[in-house]
């Protein structure tokens, strides 16, 4: 039994805070004013205040335009998730079951665009799919078509292209729960007479229930509040309700109704989030429930006789499949991993490009555009900038988030429950929605369009994953070493310093990293808190995407993968490290 474990049923027995418990104050303050506070008086704003009024929600159902961008938005968002989640699952399965090779590989191809941003995969798209992109040169060196295929700024484009981004984060919850799973009940069903098909849809895909519904849970909540490829790579037909979001905030100014509608997808999130609490709490897969409450266990059930019937006739059905040795998942997998990997190393080979426009294949290799990039004084000045929000950011995530997570490790409080929402609920929020409530606050006190006030928003985004890092790190310490350290005679702060702290450290540059990767990659808090005033890297290459299609922008894509490569290596040997 771990040392979170004991402490979680100690502070159950305890009605008043713990030492450690206290310290969650600062950072749950910090999140308090810069995510609840913005969050509510978005909601009041929504209602007119102070001219209190239903006026706005009243427009959104009168107008004809505002229902069908409602309807797009659930129809795409249906469409990516039930994509994703088909394409997932083989990759999930295999990462699972496969040889270290092939696991090595999938785990490769996965976490690497995982962590490249939104916008350089979106980029890479926008770059495949073009009227005169790789796609359609292909097709036409093929003599597949006559005439360039439209693939772009249409419903086809924003679905392909959302699909790409989401399938990892689709993945990796599934790995999660996939992983903890004992192939000893599948060798034993298949030794009890059961076929390979049978054991599977009998004993495995049961288990691995709670990780399809986070998955599935997690994607359609992020679908609902996509914003960057649906702007980058939808049409006029394909507006999504984030789309009509920023055009009231940014364009029209009208404020109040641009908080209707946040409202409105704010509600919709949170109505999601509700229904699949009842089946799966999200919470569990990030480390903070051990997954053994009497709800969980009985939502992971199925009745017995159902699954008896469900394995008589899959066995039946399994006489009537073709047989490919049992490689048929491992060569399936593999093949959307490389898909997956594929629109982030064609960009990569166009960067090298010694043309002033996108051919494929290269007519010859050359460093121009990278040189472009380094000698350009917008471009440089915009790195410099990403920069000192990120480092701003992750300072403010590191200190605030490793604070909360000794808290809920150690700590012992009542409303433990709430605090982990609090702390959990600015990645699952959409990020427009949070992003132009941070905006009214900031305006209120003079921060909007500074580089201050930005990194305030990034941190507010990026202490949850500082949080579910260090969280992960405390709950597999070896608590003896704490107490072997006290019992030598250390106080409660020797051992801390000489023990705790250094074990702990690895995991926090890790989440450091995470943190700056996360505020240095972002475009919509600046699009909103910018305001105009602020040019990161990311905001020049969004301008520079909408406006005119550069090579260079490959340039900075690839050192943004580049990056984020060095960012996932280092954690990795950070990990190793540890464990050794």
């Amino acid at each position: 039994m771990n040392s979170i474990a004991i402490n979680g049923r100690a502070a159950s027995s305890r009605p008043w805070p713990t030492r450690w418990a206290w310290l969650l104050v600062p950072g749950s303050l910090f999140l308090v004013v810069l995510f609840v506070v913005p969050l509510t008086g978005l909601l009041l704003l929504s209602f007119g205040m102070p001219n209190w009024t239903l006026a706005n929600f009243l427009r959104i159902g009168d107008t004809p335009v505002y229902l069908v961008v409602l309807r797009n938005t659930l129809e795409i968002s249906v469409t990516v998730t039930a994509l994703a989640f088909v394409l997932s699952y083989p990759i999930a399965y295999a990462l699972t079951t496969s040889g270290v090779a092939l696991r090595t590989f999938l785990l490769i191809a996965v976490v690497l665009p995982y962590f490249t941003s939104t916008l350089a995969r979106t980029f890479a798209w926008i770059v495949l799919l073009g009227r005169n992109g790789v796609v359609n040169q292909f097709l036409l060196e093929l003599g597949w078509v006559s005439q360039p295929v439209t693939m772009l700024y249409n419903r086809f484009g924003v679905i392909l292209g959302m699909t790409h981004i989401v399938m990892p984060m689709m993945i990796l919850p599934m790995y999660t729960v996939m992983s903890s799973i004992d192939q000893k009940l599948v060798r034993a069903a298949r030794a009890n007479g059961a076929s390979p098909l049978s054991a599977f849809l009998t004993i495995f895909l049961p288990l691995s229930l709670p990780g399809l519904i986070a998955g599935v849970l997690l994607v359609f909540i992020y679908c609902l509040g996509f914003y960057i490829t649906p702007a980058l790579m939808g049409g006029l037909s394909d507006v999504m309700i984030t789309m009509a979001i920023s055009s009231q905030i940014l364009e029209q100014l009208n404020w109040n109704f641009g908080a209707a509608l946040s409202m409105v997808l704010l509600v919709s999130v949170l109505g999601v989030l509700w229904i699949g609490s009842r089946f799966f709490p999200i919470e569990q897969l990030l480390g903070f429930s051990d997954g053994k409450s009497g709800s969980s266990l009985a939502h992971r059930q199925m009745g017995a006789q159902l699954l008896m019937r469900i394995g008589s006739a899959a066995n039946a059905l399994d006489r009537w499949l073709p047989s490919m040795g049992g490689r048929s998942v491992p060569i399936l997998a593999s093949f959307l991993a490389v898909l997956l990997l594929l629109p982030v190393l064609i960009v990569a080979y166009l960067s090298f490009s010694a043309s002033s426009y996108f051919v494929f294949p290269l007519p010859g290799y050359s460093l121009r555009n990278y040189e472009a990039y380094i000698f350009d004084t917008l471009w440089v000045r915009a790195t410099l900038t990403s920069i000192r929000i990120a480092l701003m950011a992750a300072g403010m995530a590191a200190a605030f988030g490793s604070m909360i997570a000794f808290g809920l490790s150690r700590g012992g409080m009542p409303g433990r429950g709430a605090m982990v929402a609090l702390v959990l609920s600015p990645i699952i929020m959409p990020t427009v929605i949070v992003a132009i409530a941070t905006y009214f606050l900031l305006a209120r006190l003079g921060l909007q369009g500074t580089e201050f006030g930005l990194a305030l928003g990034h941190a507010v985004h990026a202490i949850p994953y500082v949080v579910v890092i260090v969280v992960a790190n405390l709950r597999d310490l070896n608590p003896s070493y704490e107490r072997a350290a006290r019992s030598l005679g250390a106080g409660s702060w020797a051992t801390f310093r000489t023990i705790v702290a250094p074990l702990v450290m690895p995991a926090l540059i890790v989440a450091s990293f995470f943190a700056f990767l996360a505020s240095f990659d972002d475009v919509v808090y600046v699009l909103f808190l910018g305001i105009g005033k602020i040019t990161t890297l990311p905001m020049r290459m969004w301008e520079g995407i909408r406006q005119d299609i550069s090579p260079t922008i490959a340039a900075v894509a690839t050192l943004q993968m580049l990056f984020a490569t060095i960012v996932i290596v280092v954690g990795t040997l950070l990990r190793r490290q540890k464990n050794t």
